[in-house]
């Protein structure tokens, strides 16, 4: 049977991909960097970054497996994600017979995660969690896509596309990277001569914080663009490497479906100022 701590922190990686989760983003609070102009081969016009963009879509609905390395152990299970469009998103892992023993839900500004095991969740405001930083609901949902974004703005589109450089690299490699960022962390996407994309780095600029890293592979064409059909995240967590390896399957667009978002009734619910009790199993 799966450790807690391991389930919890799994469904908590999304946080940990950079920040909050809300969909209205009031101005930003935290300091930003000014534009900048790095990039020799900085030409950002309709003839080339166009060719990054991506299809909307309006709902999203995979099976897939979750492998995770981290404490010294690797464990797998089988998930389900579903996405509405800057609405939702809901993870579900399943590592026995199919069966759910934990969830995580992304909706508004809030996060619910619950362990079924233990028959404990956790409801809160997202920035709770984060510093700040203002990821929407679709920044997260490009990062499990893998499509380039703007923080706090959407995805990379002809409304946003003098916010970015563009810096070809070795190999034929092209490196996308926002004008404007975050103090902190420096974010970039990188894609090959196909224009596939490769990965997301994020640098902190602070000494002793920890890099970021979300690799893409397997990136497939469908009615919604390209999709990065397998990731990996590495960071750290406590100070010790974690790696969390998603792979989806049967890839469906544009379904009607509901994603229930109620707390579940009878669970204790643990405040979030006590995350570490549903991630470590106190009292």
């Amino acid at each position: 049977m799966w450790n807690k701590r391991i389930i919890l922190a799994t469904m908590l990686v999304a946080l940990v991909m950079m920040g909050s989760c809300s969909k209205k983003v009031v101005t930003p609070v935290v300091e930003v960097n000014q534009p900048t102009q790095q990039g020799t081969n900085e030409q950002v016009t309709s003839s080339n970054i166009n060719h990054y963009y991506q299809a909307d879509w309006n709902s999203f609905k995979s099976g897939g497996n979750a492998k995770i390395d981290a404490g010294g152990k690797s464990l797998s299970s089988s998930m389900q994600m579903r996405m509405q469009r800057g609405r939702c998103i809901y993870v579900s892992l399943r590592p026995m017979m199919g069966i759910e023993v934990a969830k995580m839900i992304i909706y508004g500004d809030s996060i619910l995660l619950v362990d079924k095991l233990h028959k404990r969740y956790m409801l809160e405001k997202a920035t709770l969690l984060t510093n700040g930083v203002p990821v929407t609901v679709d920044n997260l949902q490009d990062i499990f896509l893998g499509r380039a974004f703007e923080l706090g703005k959407g995805s990379l589109t002809q409304d946003i596309k003098d916010d970015f450089t563009i810096e070809e690299m070795d190999g034929g490699k092209v490196k996308l990277r926002p004008r404007e960022q975050f103090k902190g962390f420096d974010y970039n996407f990188v894609y090959d001569k196909q224009r596939n994309i490769l990965s997301l780095d994020v640098t902190p600029t602070k000494a002793g914080a920890s890099t970021y890293s979300v690799t893409y592979g397997d990136v497939k064409g469908t009615i919604a663009g390209k999709v990065a059909t397998s990731l990996k995240v590495a960071t750290k967590m406590s100070g010790r490497a974690f790696n969390l390896s998603l792979e989806y399957k049967d890839l469906k667009w544009n379904e009607d479906f509901t994603i229930d978002t109620a707390a579940p009734k009878k669970y204790t619910r643990v405040e979030g100022n006590d995350i570490m009790q549903l991630l470590g199993g106190g009292k």
